[in-house]
């Protein structure tokens, strides 16, 4: 079976896990296209890109808006049969976001927020770090956050925009322990499975219970907590990027 994941950088690791497993139960990945969107140029690879999804037989996406051109889940629909996956996000694991009171731009989750929010408030940036922590967390708008994303991937599913239900693994997860996102888009192992499973069983009709036991695999980067006064972490990253720039503010 050929197979396409198309999405961020959850199915990419997914993918090079099946890569690796090609065969599952009796059940072969003969094929495995992985290449996130963030890492493609729409005048360059486009045209290699929809011919990969042609060769394949299944192909799976996480929702990326029009401002992805050709790329967008609603460009690709026109022409291929997708089966569409939650894009897995925690806005309470990302403390920076979780007392942000307005309204975000359409950016790379890259961005360090910190310095977004302190700069659409008008504070100086020297004083960003400063700033952050004689900030708390509210609880109430930590779990008001919880339950209107929980309630997004349950509306998803439902209205047919999803092919299995996130909602209440979401809740449950992340009400006990937030720290199983170490940003807004890189899950626990645990959270990874669900993609995993869903695959396997949307690919192959095969429901099997998959433990992805060992390190973590997107546990790479981890900001510090409002009120820590740890200023260690400065991380800022380009779009597409593979390199890391640690930023040092001016005195």
């Amino acid at each position: 079976m050929r197979v396409a994941l198309v999405g961020n950088c959850q199915l990419e690791i997914i993918g090079e896990l099946l890569k690796g497993n090609k065969n599952i139960s009796g059940h072969e990945y003969n094929y495995i296209f992985n290449t996130p969107i963030y890492k493609l140029k729409e005048k360059v690879d486009v045209i290699n890109f929809y011919h990969e999804l042609e060769s394949c037989d299944v192909i799976f996406m996480q929702y990326h808006s029009e401002r992805w051109g050709r790329f967008s889940t609603s460009a690709l629909e026109r022409y291929f049969d997708i089966k569409m996956l939650p894009t897995m996000e925690s806005r309470v694991s990302s403390p920076q976001l979780a007392y942000i009171d307005k309204d975000l731009p359409d950016l790379m989750v890259y961005v360090d927020y910190r310095f977004l929010h302190l700069y659409l408030s008008g504070f100086n940036y020297q004083d960003a770090i400063t700033q952050y922590h004689n900030v708390s967390l509210s609880q109430d708008k930590k779990h008001a956050v919880l339950i209107e994303d929980a309630d997004k991937y349950k509306k998803l599913y439902k209205s047919g925009k999803l092919i299995f239900d996130y909602s209440d693994y979401y809740l449950s997860s992340l009400s006990q322990d937030q720290d199983c996102f170490s940003t807004i888009s890189h899950p626990s192992n645990k959270h990874l499975s669900l993609l995993f499973e869903s695959i396997h069983l949307n690919t192959f009709g095969v429901h099997e219970t998959f433990n992805l036991n060992g390190q973590e695999l997107l546990n790479n980067y981890r900001a510090p907590r409002l009120g820590s006064g740890d200023e260690s972490y400065y991380m800022m990253r380009d779009s597409g990027s593979v390199s890391y720039t640690h930023l040092t503010l001016p005195t």
